[in-house]
């Protein structure tokens, strides 16, 4: 299981969500946190799975333009990694 959530989340600046991972989802595998799942008939599933999404994404407006270069640039961020692409704006 993931240490981290796996859910891409953030409109202007999509990253990895901050929050612990809890569980796997029923239908794909990926741990998420309990923000980003949703009880069902099959068990605990991710808010992709549940909106019929094959990319662990928060909002599905941004899914439908996100690449699977994208998708592996953002599951692959590290915080504590020098060659960060994105700044922190907080």
């Amino acid at each position: 299981m993931a240490e981290r959530c796996e859910m891409i989340i953030g409109y202007l600046v999509p990253h990895q969500c901050e929050n612990p991972s809890l569980g796997t989802c029923a239908k794909c595998g990926r741990g998420f946190c309990d923000e980003h799942t949703n009880q069902a008939a099959e068990g605990r599933v991710c808010l992709a799975c549940q909106q019929g999404l094959e990319i662990p994404v928060a909002l599905p407006i941004a899914a439908a333009g996100f690449t699977a270069m994208d998708l592996a640039t953002f599951s692959t961020w590290d915080d504590n990694d020098s060659g960060d692409m994105f700044s922190d704006l907080s």
